[in-house]
């Protein structure tokens, strides 16, 4: 049976979602094809249909997420009083609901060792997508020229995701809530200055 243009576009839509969703909960290598097809309730078979390989589907759910977080920040910056964008990223960031969402939240906090061991064909097409989730971010971190900028948010990002992923691993929420506290603290009083 042939399926509509359409049918098939949202076919491949569910099996993104789900992918990305799946992947930050559990790992990539743990959500296989099959594990993924079936909560997007499609048959294993139908995969190839919208995905060369599964890296394919692992670097096109990074991109959904890495495209999620970024939407989320961007929208906090551009609500935030006037200089304030940056506390805004950061106050989102490190917050109790983000680190309380695996499955939504930041992609390089729940597979950045897993994204490490994967091919180097598969890196560098991540890399690039991090590239533009720091193009879009980019604006909202001070500095004077861009290599200011860009010394900044290499810092800045990789650590919270860093403290993210720690606090995910925390068992007792209000230590959990104290360690994110903390690190908000210290990123606002580093990078924007008070």
């Amino acid at each position: 049976m042939r399926y509509s243009a359409a049918h098939k576009a949202q076919n491949h839509e569910k099996i993104l979602s789900v992918a990305a969703r799946s992947f930050r909960e559990h790992g990539g290598d743990t959500s296989g094809i099959g594990t993924v097809m079936k909560k997007a309730g499609l048959s294993k078979g139908g995969f190839y249909r919208h995905f060369k390989s599964k890296d394919d589907l692992f670097v096109a759910a990074v991109a959904r997420a890495l495209d999620e977080t970024a939407t989320g920040a961007v929208e906090a910056a551009q609500s935030a009083p006037e200089g304030q964008a940056l506390r805004a990223v950061i106050e989102r960031y490190l917050s109790v609901a983000h680190a309380n969402s695996t499955g939504s939240g930041c992609v390089l906090a729940a597979l950045a060792p897993e994204l490490a061991r994967k091919p180097l064909s598969v890196r560098k097409r991540v890399e690039a997508l991090l590239d533009a989730y720091r193009g879009r971010l980019m604006p909202f971190v001070p500095g004077e020229t861009r290599e200011e900028k860009l010394a900044k948010f290499s810092v800045l990002f990789p650590s919270m995701a860093g403290v993210l992923t720690r606090a995910r691993m925390i068992s007792a929420p209000e230590e959990r809530e104290r360690l994110l506290t903390e690190a908000r603290k210290f990123f606002i009083q580093a990078f924007v200055g008070q």
